[in-house]
């Protein structure tokens, strides 16, 4: 099918579920290749990112096993971490920057967690609230971590995501954010710059899904999910990343550590990205 003019991200919500009914019940896997095709991959070859939010508590119980998995495959990861963990947690977080993982800032308290912020939204923050959540996780890693962050992710991002981070990422001489959809912006769900001289990486869709998020929660837990079988998940990953080998594409996803370890969808996930033509990179290797 060709998809002309309809080949283009959705940023307003109710516009892109009616797209999504109709791609994804078309055809999905001909409207992700056509979309992909449009980015700009800023590498020589097929690459990709592998990231991991950590957002509860249940995500640092899984964070040993995760590095463990990680070091058996030589696999790299973007860690998307809070500053409160990292003060509670640090020999687990010493251990990922030792083992080469990258350390994103995920904000100090991140708002709308259970832990800390039930009852805040970072969407919904002041200018300088958000800035002291972004500046206060940043110290956190440098004193304790001894890292110098140069990327961010909006907790919950999507909707909660705003425009406002981005001259706040300016003043802290960060280099790009993670925070928005692949389906939803103009990069094609490759690097692209945004505003304030600041890049945005968007997170990733699959084959079979490309106008939907593919993590474990839309795929496997939400109400209604796009899956709900860990081994149809399996499967499209494979099918996803094999298309990304195969067309020289750029990709990246983010998963929940607590999850992804269960039923083996780690080990599938680092077997399959062993097993093809394909880079794994960190974000930060886009800016060197």
């Amino acid at each position: 099918m060709i998809w002309g003019p309809l080949l283009r991200p959705y940023k307003n919500r109710y516009a892109a579920r009616l797209m999504r009914e109709l791609v994804h019940r078309t055809d999905p896997a001909g409207y992700f290749i056509s979309y992909m095709s449009k980015q700009q991959n800023p590498l020589a070859g097929a690459a990709y990112t592998l990231t991991f939010d950590f957002d509860f508590e249940k995500d640092i119980e899984a964070f040993p096993y995760l590095l463990d998995m990680l070091k058996k495959y030589d696999i790299q990861a973007g860690l998307a971490v809070i500053g409160k963990f990292v003060e509670k947690y640090p020999d687990i977080h010493k251990r990922a920057v030792d083992e080469g993982h990258e350390i994103i800032n995920h904000t100090y308290t991140h708002p709308d967690n259970p832990h800390w912020a039930p009852d805040r939204f970072f969407n919904k923050l002041s200018y300088e609230e958000q800035k002291e959540e972004a500046a206060k996780a940043h110290e956190v890693f440098s004193r304790i971590l001894g890292v110098e962050c140069i990327g961010f992710r909006t907790p919950h991002y999507g909707n909660l995501h705003t425009e406002s981070v981005y001259p706040i990422l300016a003043e802290l001489g960060y280099k790009y954010s993670s925070s928005t959809a692949a389906c939803g912006y103009k990069g094609y769900a490759a690097p692209s710059l945004h505003s304030h001289g600041i890049t945005e990486i968007p997170t990733g869709c699959s084959l079979n899904f490309p106008l939907a998020i593919f993590d474990s929660w839309n795929m496997l837990r939400k109400t209604n999910p796009f899956l709900g079988d860990d081994e149809l998940f399996k499967k499209e990953f494979s099918e996803t990343i094999k298309v990304v080998a195969e067309k020289g594409l750029y990709l990246t996803h983010y998963f929940d550590p607590y999850d992804i370890i269960n039923s083996n969808k780690l080990e599938h996930i680092l077997l399959t990205l062993a097993s093809n033509e394909i880079s794994t990179i960190n974000y930060r290797d886009l800016f060197k």
